[in-house]
């Protein structure tokens, strides 16, 4: 039971991993029965590669006098009982390292796993850190001081990409927000938007704000703008001018300040002085638009008492209180030519409706004076 302790201190320039490996085969001779070898031995040969290729790449760090120290189990800290030697598995043919795993002297760590030990590392308040021997119990890619260096390097570049991140990511979500709120003002304003346009609101922002280096605001981004907020192109279905536009805006706002002052009124009149009044307009032969016809029959003809009822309507206006009663009175606008009853034939009269006529069924000014005195 011994462990090897290593003694920091960085390798030669002009290291051969091959000319050591000859050295080595001359001075203990060559088996070439490798087939047999056990499992011991070809662990202890990867070991032996892992570290010649890391001399050649100037990154090992080795003893300049090893010194072998007796293991004490007592000295170790959160020992893992259920682990022995044999269950480190040495790596033999050794993968190409890339930008998720990370070469050390018993394998290959994944950046999480790193990172894990980094934590592991410091998390101790009886010390700075944690021993060499308790890190490697714990973490088994782990076996030297220049691991442990290693390990705390790229524990340190992986904290400072990942702040970088978390920060582009922020600056990401904010532009979002910025470019998403324009759009929408542009959208409620009228105008007319393209992918273009999307591009143009985000360079702009970004060169405002200094989100973001470099921010081109590609195709791509603008495919995923769209789709997290839900955008697409559609049919425009109506155009109006803008002056229109600008009305209808404005008719609306007045409309929700008018109602917001109204329900002020409720608070201190009874419902029964409150009452709501709208038009609404009906064709004088109502009729449906469907009917059963065989299938492919491509002119479908159904009868009516008068084609004309079908695109002539009248007006009704009827009044309701706040407390569910109806007014006295429902007042109705009839189409007639001129806009006045003929004057030698007698017209329907009810007692609770106020009939009038006018040239279309749409009310004017004049109705709503005598919809407002009858």
């Amino acid at each position: 039971n011994t462990k090897v302790k290593i003694l920091a201190r960085y390798t030669l320039h002009k290291f051969s991993p091959a000319r050591v490996v000859g050295l080595l085969a001359a001075k203990l001779g060559i088996d070439s029965d490798v087939s047999s070898a056990t499992r011991e031995e070809r662990k202890l040969a990867g070991t032996f590669a892992h570290l010649l290729n890391e001399a050649g790449l100037d990154s090992l760090v080795y003893g300049e006098d090893d010194e072998l120290v007796p293991f004490d189990p007592n000295d170790e800290e959160d020992v893992d009982p259920t682990w022995t030697e044999d269950d480190l598995d040495l790596v033999n043919d050794v993968p190409p390292p890339d930008r998720k795993r990370f070469a050390f002297s018993n394998g290959y760590a994944s950046l999480e796993a790193i990172i894990l030990a980094s934590n592991y590392f410091r998390s101790t308040t009886s010390k700075a850190h944690r021993t060499l021997e308790s890190m490697k119990t714990k973490h088994r890619f782990l076996a030297n001081s220049n691991d442990l260096r290693k390990m705390e390097a790229f524990a340190k570049e992986a904290d400072e990409n990942s702040s970088r991140r978390t920060n582009r990511i922020i600056a990401l979500q904010n532009l979002s927000d910025d470019v998403y709120m324009q759009a929408m003002k542009a959208m409620e304003e009228g105008y007319s938007l393209h992918d273009i346009d999307l591009q143009v609101m985000a360079i702009d922002v970004n060169l405002e704000m200094k989100y973001l280096d470099k921010f081109e605001a590609s195709q791509s981004w603008v495919t995923r703008f769209k789709r997290k907020r839900r955008i697409g192109s559609r049919r425009t279905t109506k155009f109006v001018s803008k002056v229109n536009h600008d009305d209808d805006k404005a008719i609306k706002t007045a409309a929700a300040d008018f109602v917001a002052s109204i329900k002020e009124e409720m608070k201190t009149r009874p419902l029964n002085q409150i009452c709501n009044s709208d038009q609404s307009g009906f064709l004088k032969e109502l009729h449906s638009m469907r009917s059963l016809a065989p299938i492919g029959e491509k002119t479908v003809v159904r009868c009516v008492q008068s084609k004309s009822s079908l695109t002539h309507s009248y007006t009704v206006m009827p009044l309701i209180f706040a407390d569910g009663s109806m007014g006295d009175y429902l007042f109705v606008v009839l189409q007639e030519p001129g806009g006045s009853f003929p004057k030698k034939k007698k017209i329907f009269d009810a007692p609770n409706l106020v009939v009038t006529a006018g040239t279309s069924h749409i009310m004017t000014k004049n109705h709503m004076r005598e919809w407002v005195n009858k």
